[in-house]
């Protein structure tokens, strides 16, 4: 485990993207919950996996509710999570190795119930690893 956090935290992001993208890819199954002014996405991510999530346009907040992963900032800064536990996201994009299976939450206040408007309000998606998603 350490050895493959050595390595992401030694690359840099597009690096690590294009490496990535060659890859086989995972699956990462995603679940929508809307409430009054309030928008949850949850994912589901597998043990053993390297993520790489779109960069997030703003703070908002995030609820682990199983599992342990290593997240890596832009800034090279890691930070172990293990769940469950409840934290204020930042903006940005950061890579997580998946130690053990993670279920995740991020919560945004919003009246906003169309995914798509939703995916493009609260992420980028103009980074090069989207391009292959397409």
């Amino acid at each position: 485990m350490n050895e493959v956090v050595e390595q992401i935290t030694s690359l840099k992001i597009d690096t690590l993207i294009n490496m990535c993208m060659e890859a086989p890819q995972v699956e990462c199954t995603e679940k929508h919950y809307f409430g009054p002014s309030l928008y949850i996405k949850e994912v589901t991510m597998p043990a053993g996996a390297v993520v790489i999530g779109k960069p997030h346009k703003m703070e908002h907040m995030c609820i682990m509710l199983q599992g342990r992963m290593i997240i890596v900032k832009e800034s090279g800064e890691k930070i172990e999570l293990v769940a469950p536990m409840t934290f204020m996201g930042s903006k940005g994009r950061k890579i997580a190795y998946i130690i053990e299976t993670v279920v995740f939450q991020n919560v945004y206040a919003t009246e906003e119930t169309d995914i798509e408007k939703l995916e493009n309000m609260c992420v980028d998606n103009t980074q090069p690893l989207l391009e292959k998603e397409k």
